[in-house]
């Protein structure tokens, strides 16, 4: 788990993972700016998210955090440095956070990926099943031609 004097850390790290989104996949259209970020996770540990840190060769690697309620697990929040990429970083955040929801008596467990994404792949080789695809339409604003 994330010390309250370790946020800052997993906030650079989280923020460094979400700024440079991995290549495979769909791509995102989500942008967040670090200060916007920082303000959210503030408020989501004041709520009683639990924040937790990778540490690889002592250095933060990635992030991630978990929020429990009448028995279901959020696992959200999850990015891990590019340089720490395909190391198990997020395969280790991934199994320390079902072990601690397990423990605070959570039977099922949530977490949103982007499609085709490594990330997809390692939740569901732990066990996770796809319930949907989320469509995210986006378009593009054209400049009437003259």
């Amino acid at each position: 788990m994330c010390r309250d004097d370790e946020l800052d850390a997993w906030l650079d790290v989280v923020a460094d993972g979400f700024a440079h989104p991995d290549t495979q996949g769909v791509p995102t259209h989500e942008d967040f700016p670090r200060d916007v970020l920082a303000h959210a996770e503030r408020d989501f540990a004041a709520a009683g998210v639990v924040h937790y840190i990778a540490l690889r060769d002592g250095s933060a690697a990635g992030g991630g955090s978990l929020r429990t309620a009448d028995g279901v697990a959020q696992l959200t929040g999850a990015a891990t440095a590019p340089a720490h990429r395909r190391h198990g970083v997020q395969t280790a955040l991934l199994s320390t956070r079902l072990t601690d929801a397990a423990a605070a008596g959570c039977d099922i467990a949530v977490v949103t990926t982007q499609p085709g994404s490594k990330s997809q792949q390692n939740v569901q080789r732990h066990g996770f099943h796809l319930l949907y695809t989320r469509a995210v339409l986006v378009k593009q604003h054209h400049q009437p031609t003259p």
